[in-house]
């Protein structure tokens, strides 16, 4: 993550993009929909590492909002070069 700067709490990045990726639970959820998951997968430990990566994701963008620095969000699947 960016630095401080030594006078405020303020980061030094005017806009930060915030590349979400998807998780292998939300792959598997979409795939199970459709009928196609593999049976044998670990559900309970897929939910738990994206409980994890969502409970990360909104920290970071908790800490964002806290020091006032724009941001925007985009899914790693839909990163094109228009984002950057």
């Amino acid at each position: 993550m960016a630095t401080l700067n030594a006078v405020g709490s303020s980061l030094r990045y005017r806009n930060i993009l915030v590349v979400i990726k998807q998780t292998a639970f939300e792959e598997y959820s979409q795939l199970k929909l459709r009928g196609q998951a593999p049976k044998a997968l670990r559900w309970k430990r897929l939910e738990q590492r994206y409980k994890a990566h969502k409970q990360c994701v909104n920290d970071l963008l908790s800490v964002l909002r806290q020091h006032q620095v724009n941001f925007s969000c985009v899914n790693r699947v839909e990163l094109d070069r228009q984002h950057l």
